[in-house]
């Protein structure tokens, strides 16, 4: 299961439902994984904060269990057609991280979970979960 960034931040805010998801998906063994893009997204977000160490630790505290795929070469072509085939059609996400994250889902045949069901449903060949 591909961790989105919005599920990360959700769980560090312990969001209600985010945590029961969690709880679910550890008592039922589901592997977590993140993109590297959503370490790059949460990263991006300490920027904004006025206590960045306090934001730091807690998203430390939620990665230190999860495997992170990288954005590799096959990704990237991925994201890419992704992104050219929406826009052809007319409905692009304009958002390269969510891209990125539904290639890395799409590479890598697992679901994404996330809140943005919006963007990641319009992604072909991704499955796509909600909490």
């Amino acid at each position: 299961m591909i961790l989105d960034t919005s599920f990360v931040e959700d769980i560090a805010r312990n969001d209600g439902d985010a945590m029961a998801k969690a709880m679910e998906l550890e008592r039922s063994g589901v592997p977590e994984r993140l993109s590297a893009m959503t370490l790059y997204e949460l990263y991006w977000g300490v920027g904004y904060v006025d206590t960045p160490q306090q934001e730091r630790d807690e998203i430390d505290a939620v990665l230190r269990t999860k495997a992170v795929y990288d954005v590799t070469p096959d990704v990237a072509r991925k994201a890419g057609r992704i992104a050219g085939a929406l826009s052809a059609d007319g409905t692009p996400l304009n958002d390269p991280g969510d891209e990125i994250i539904g290639a890395t889902g799409v590479v890598h045949d697992e679901p994404v979970l996330t809140k943005n069901t919006d963007h990641f449903e319009r992604i072909s060949g991704l499955e796509v979960e909600s909490y």
